[in-house]
């Protein structure tokens, strides 16, 4: 019999040291963890080191809390909505390193973690200023003679992913609404060696039979029931962004993110 891997936020939350590297799921402004988020910094956690493919409200909330030493991630912002305000003033007093990657060397990263592989080659950043700024080194392939970037095997120590449904042993459900990059997760979750899933909902393992299968249970190693769990993110197909929630937070945090960010902590009904 399977054992359940349910648990509350607390708990959940001490499987993130201080120091560790965090994958964060979710893309921009949709399936961001941040009830979870929430609750590490309200836990204290500090100088976690956050890989987020696109990041929006889950960097700037740890960023403003004071839980961040570095963040890697191909984007951090809230696109139409403006700049992360905590975030650019952190990296511009340098509290907080800031590694930028393409999308195709961060996912490479990942795919090199995947394989068990210490690098992958790839193409991706080929000729930029990233692969100096970030101290990536080419190889030359052994056929062709062509030189590609050696993207290095990314492996967070935890990841955080915020789903629709998932059981109690860890069985996850893909979005009914399977959106921008709705994938990206299962990669990012993959990659790492602990998986902690928010779930909107709870169900019986049979309501996942069928090919809804996302992420299965020898990949979970804890689940958390968190309703409204991405607020004020999306969660596309139940709900969609709070632009009204981001945007007081975006002015209230030119005078105090902390206490802006603060705010964002409850979940509403």
């Amino acid at each position: 019999m399977q054992r359940s891997k349910l648990t509350g936020l607390d708990d959940a939350a001490t499987l993130v040291r201080d120091g560790a590297r965090l994958a964060v799921g979710g893309v921009l402004l949709r399936r961001k963890p941040i009830a979870f988020l929430a609750a590490l910094a309200d836990a204290g956690r500090r100088d976690l080191r956050v890989y987020s493919f696109l990041a929006s409200l889950d960097v700037e909330l740890l960023v403003a809390r004071g839980a961040v030493s570095e963040v890697h991630a191909g984007y951090v912002g809230f696109e139409q909505l403006g700049f992360a305000p905590a975030y650019g003033a952190a990296v511009g007093a340098g509290s907080v390193r800031a590694f930028e990657y393409s999308e195709l060397l961060f996912t490479a990263g990942l795919r090199a973690s995947l394989a068990g592989l210490p690098f992958l080659p790839t193409r991706g950043a080929a000729g930029s200023d990233l692969l100096g700024e970030l101290g990536v080194r080419e190889v030359q392939c052994p056929y062709t003679g062509e030189r590609l970037v050696a993207a290095p095997a990314l492996r967070p120590d935890v990841c955080v992913l915020h789903a629709e449904a998932a059981d109690e042993h860890g069985n996850v459900r893909a979005p009914s609404t399977r959106d921008f990059l709705w994938d990206a997760d299962a990669t990012l979750a993959r990659a790492s060696a602990c998986v902690v899933v928010t779930a909107e909902r709870i169900v019986s393992t049979d309501e996942l039979r069928g090919g809804q299968g996302f992420l299965f249970s020898f990949e979970v190693d804890a689940v958390v029931e968190v309703p409204r769990g991405a607020w004020p993110t999306a969660l596309p197909g139940v709900y969609g962004p709070d632009l009204k929630a981001v945007r007081a937070y975006l002015s209230a945090a030119a005078d105090d993110a902390d206490a802006a960010a603060r705010r964002l902590s409850p979940v509403p009904a």
